[in-house]
């Protein structure tokens, strides 16, 4: 079994060499296969990468100019797939190192006793935030609990985070249904679209507790707040109407 690890990278060369260190230094229960998607960066965060050639099993794809979160999270997630038997797990993680890398080898674990769907949350016991605006807080908290009311999942509280593994064979399913509309949304609400429609194929959901350390990060956010909250609208309409 082998685990595949999508780092979606853009303008992260204050956090990308710490990740990548962090990486080799972490054990898995699998072989360890990392796809470095690098949307556009005009920093030197694809240079630090390729420096680790030597010492990770990379893969690299590299968007000129940049193509957005939704097209690298499917590019990263294609060839993944592509890659993958059945029997691997995928994993995405932030290239800013707010994904608490301990996490991982417990949610490979989940995959390999029969998961399909195993989530980072901020939302269960022994999860929380640290270190970011009460405002940000209380704003995620709301979209997650509207969110999991239209678009519930059993066993998942957190909709929106990034840190998630995956069955590949629950991936490829997806894929194969959906191809190059496996992700319609133009925003970060890419990830929620993702977890539904691989959320189709998944018969065993699992959430293991995170503390979302916003202080680990180097960088202001990327995420466009008000055409993020317009993407979930729009997956919230499309719900009603039977269409997701």
């Amino acid at each position: 079994m082998k685990t595949f690890v999508i780092i979606p990278a853009y303008n992260e060369e204050g956090n990308i060499k710490k990740l990548l260190e962090d990486l080799i230094n972490l054990h898995l229960p699998t072989e360890k296969k990392i796809i470095f998607v690098d949307d556009g960066s005009v920093d030197k965060t694809l240079q630090i990468a390729k420096r680790f050639k030597s010492e990770l099993d990379m893969t690299f794809i590299v968007h000129k100019p940049n193509k957005g979160v939704p097209q690298t999270f499917y590019d990263g997630l294609k060839k993944a797939a592509h890659l993958a038997s059945p029997e691997d797990a995928i994993a995405i993680i932030e290239g800013d190192n707010t994904s608490d890398l301990k996490l991982l080898p417990l949610m490979i674990n989940k995959i390999k006793k029969g998961a399909d769907i195993v989530v980072a949350s901020r939302y269960i016991n022994g999860g929380k935030y640290k270190n970011f605006p009460f405002h940000r807080v209380l704003g995620s908290s709301i979209v997650n609990y509207v969110l999991k009311i239209f678009f519930y999942k059993k066993n998942i509280t957190d909709y929106t985070i990034f840190y998630r593994a995956y069955s590949a064979k629950s991936v490829k399913a997806a894929l194969k249904k959906y191809k190059e509309k496996l992700i319609t949304s133009k925003s970060f609400a890419a990830n929620l679209e993702i977890l539904l429609k691989i959320g189709e194929f998944s018969k065993k959901n699992e959430e293991v507790p995170l503390v979302y350390d916003y202080g680990l990060k180097k960088g202001k956010s990327k995420m466009k707040l008000f055409k993020t909250l317009f993407e979930y609208r729009r997956l919230i309409w499309e719900r009603i109407f039977g269409k997701i």
